[in-house]
């Protein structure tokens, strides 16, 4: 034959631009979609070049050497493919190298057997060329045995293919062409091998011509569809720009990705992690809280707020998880949310809704709204104490504003000290001015004698005027109580004519009304 025939120059070419393309595809980001798809691509390639040469050479020795190199890519191109389908439907390395292992250990052997059939005959029943297009191939006979390897293979492609198609039930409708096209890709040597017989077409080399057109399809469909796993933008890069950290877990509960913004987080409360050994680890290596261990191993959908105290101080997280993967079976995926600092935000902001600013216990409102809540759940009987410092003008006039902002913080220590909520059942408030507020779940007797208790602890408590001077506080203490529910403000009214009356009798005395 000449030294220039189109046909098999056409096929060498072809199959060096997919081999180098195989090798942009080890390229990082790597994962094993990638390394699949790549010695995918590296087998056809070899099929290919190795059918080219096959076509150009009429040593027939050497015709059958480069045929048995052509069986190389036949019989493991479809087991990779198979792990690229899987690796893509269900993510799980140990898992699928597992499975392509198995399957893989018969095409080994096949292989095997046809570079050892000049000595045991077991798979072809005969080998002779044949012309076509004033070119000559190498046409074989397989055996019994053989044609079961062939089906096998068949078994193969067609295994990748039901993957695919299986996992287009999980996937949004944008991204099931990908799959599909994916599976007509795979299909296209099946097809060709079964189709061009029926038409009476003979082309030389037609498995390498079909084995190209099937390379050329992956590569394009999976740079136009699926570049977040295939292609250089990969979804490491897009993992990598989130803040929030992103955890994968596999089917045994390990770790399979995990982003810089993951790790960091993680590192906060285990300085001893390693980013070189995190990957593989249980997630009961990781984590503690009950509500994450549960929501992975039990494959539940969740959110919730976690606190973590780190060094005296806390972080809040924001904990979604989700169960992804064929059905939701088999991958966990975590997103830890940092909102620290809009929690941080969220307490200042309730703190100024419902405390007092200057003496930090509740506001009116906030004062209002627990006894609100009280009287909702029936928590009678409801005392309410209104107590007023005595002349308390006389310390803003006296010593100024700022000694009288000291009394107004002193006495409203000594009044949440005095009326611990853990020991009283009680809350505390500044109703306004100098005016302060106690809820009580006791009767009137007892919340009286509880309010002239704390009139005789008060005489015993001095406040330091400007570091030198003691001055003494006195209050008067209007209460009244309630067994059935009643409004804030007729509550209020009553304790505040029995505070009247208190000053009315002197000051520095408990006044009862419908007690």
């Amino acid at each position: 034959m000449q030294w220039f025939e189109p046909y098999p120059l056409y096929i060498s070419i072809i199959a060096f631009f997919i081999f180098f393309l195989s090798i942009v595809l080890l390229k990082k980001p790597s994962n094993l979609v990638r390394l699949f798809l790549s010695i995918c691509l590296m087998l056809s390639s070899l099929f290919m070049i190795s059918t080219a040469l096959e076509l150009y050479i009429d040593d027939f020795n050497a015709m059958q050497w480069l045929r048995n190199i052509q069986q190389i890519a036949l019989f493991l191109c479809p087991v990779f493919l198979f792990g690229f389908a899987k690796e893509i439907a269900e993510p799980n390395a140990v898992k699928n190298i597992k499975y392509m292992i198995y399957l893989g250990a018969p095409a080994v052997i096949g292989i095997f057997l046809i570079f050892t059939n000049p000595i045991h005959h077991w798979m072809r029943s005969s080998v002779t060329t044949d012309t076509i297009w004033g070119l000559t191939e190498i046409t074989i006979t397989p055996t019994p045995l053989g044609i079961t390897f062939i089906a096998y293979l068949l078994f193969l492609t067609l295994l990748a293919v039901f993957t695919f198609i299986r996992n287009m039930h999980d996937l949004p409708s944008h991204l099931r062409n990908s799959h599909l096209l994916s599976s007509i890709a795979i299909l296209t040597p099946l097809v060709s091998l079964c189709v061009l017989p029926l038409l009476s077409v003979k082309i030389p080399g037609q498995v390498a011509l079909s084995f190209s057109l099937m390379s050329v399809l992956l590569i394009f469909i999976f740079k136009r569809y699926d570049f977040n796993s295939i292609w250089p933008v990969s979804r490491h890069q897009i993992l990598e720009s989130l803040d929030e950290g992103i955890m994968l877990f596999g089917p045994n509960y390990n770790l399979l990705e995990i982003n810089q913004a993951g790790y960091k987080l993680l590192k906060r409360w285990m300085s001893y992690l390693d980013e070189e050994i995190i990957i593989g680890q249980k997630v009961d290596q990781l984590f503690t809280d009950k509500r994450i261990l549960k929501g992975v191993y039990q494959h539940l959908s969740t959110s919730f707020e976690w606190k973590v105290e780190l060094a005296g101080e806390y972080i809040y997280l924001q904990v979604n998880i989700v169960p992804i993967g064929y059905y939701g079976r088999d991958i966990m995926l975590v997103v830890l949310t940092d909102i620290t600092e809009k929690k941080l935000i969220e307490n200042r902001l309730y703190t100024l809704a419902h405390y007092d600013s200057l003496t930090n216990i509740c506001n009116r409102h906030s004062f209002i709204e627990k006894y609100n809540a009280m009287a909702e759940r029936k928590k009678f009987p409801i005392s309410f104490l209104i107590l007023d410092i005595d002349h308390f003008k006389q310390f803003n006039d006296q010593y100024g504003h700022i000694v009288g902002d000291q009394v107004l913080k002193e006495f409203a220590v000594a009044l949440t000290e005095f009326f611990k909520p853990a020991k009283n059942c009680s809350i505390v408030g500044r109703i306004g001015g100098e005016e302060f507020g106690v809820l009580l779940h006791k009767d009137a007797a007892q919340a009286g004698e509880q309010a002239n208790l704390f009139q005789q602890n008060l005489t015993e408590h001095s406040i330091s005027i400007n570091g030198e001077k003691q001055e003494k506080i006195t209050v008067s203490i209007g209460l009244t109580t309630t067994n059935e529910p009643i409004s804030f403000e007729q509550m209020y009214k009553e304790a505040d004519k029995a505070l009247y009356q208190a000053k009315r009798a002197g000051r520095d005395r408990v006044e009862m009304i419908n007690a």
